[in-house]
């Protein structure tokens, strides 16, 4: 049997539970045992390596990704929730980069010639292309979280102000094609045609228009269309809405 002893003096992990996990889907026979800091894994196999490699590939790059992920971004300067929300999004980014097969390369190749294995050295020192991606991953997520943060807060500003303003016109219909453009018709039949404008700037215009009563046709084919979504934030139950 080959002999290997995988430790973290860092992360607070179930070594002895994740490794069994994984080497359970590992077609050879082997034992685990608990030691201080990790755990002892014996394997019987005439490649230990390249097994042993390929359970510990799941462990570095699922389980610890998480752990990693946590890390970046409790260091953002955020609420709880932002950064449980960052945290989900960095999670769903990092598993679709996932380059398994080199990890699991680089795993083969130190198992090979070492028989202990400490979790952080192995990231740190020989995962380095993976904490930079893992990183991004967070810095991205954090982007995204942060500018919905601030387009919700514009559309509550918005809301507020069209709630105080007195209409200027009594009824507005918008419609919106598949095509991506966009019909305004107001109340004396007045037909304008919007080929190449961008959603905030048909938002903008009726909230200077500030209409007491928006009809909506949405004919995108798109249940969550942006500007159909905006206009139902702002105006709320001034919208009457048909898709």
């Amino acid at each position: 049997m080959t002999v290997y002893e995988i430790l973290t003096y860092e992360y607070d992990l179930p070594i002895l539970k994740l490794l069994n996990r994984r080497m359970s889907e590992q077609d050879c026979a082997y034992e685990l045992a608990a030691i201080p800091d990790g755990a002892v894994l014996k394997i019987r196999s005439r490649r230990p390596a390249a097994v042993a490699a390929d359970a510990l590939a799941t462990v570095l790059g699922r389980d610890l990704r998480y752990f990693a992920l946590a890390e970046f971004t409790d260091a953002l300067p955020l609420s709880l929730s932002e950064k449980q929300n960052v945290l989900s999004e960095a999670l769903n980014t990092a598993c679709c980069r996932e380059e398994r097969g080199i990890l699991e390369k680089k795993l083969a190749e130190y198992l090979s010639a070492h028989r202990t294995l400490v979790l952080e050295g192995f990231l740190r020192f020989r995962m380095q292309e993976f904490l930079m991606l893992w990183e991004l991953a967070v810095d991205q997520a954090a982007a995204k979280v942060l500018m919905q943060k601030e387009y919700g807060e514009l559309i509550e500003a918005l809301k507020r102000f069209v709630e105080g303003r007195t209409s200027r016109v009594a009824a507005i219909s918008v419609c919106i094609h598949a095509d991506g453009t966009i019909t305004l018709s107001d109340d004396n039949d007045v037909h304008i045609e919007y080929v190449d404008c961008a959603p905030d700037g048909i938002l903008n215009l009726l909230v200077n228009m500030a209409p007491g009563k928006l009809v909506v046709y949405d004919l995108s084919g798109n249940e969550k269309n942006r500007l159909t979504e905006a206009i139902l934030q702002v105006f709320g139950n001034r919208v009457k809405l048909y898709r």
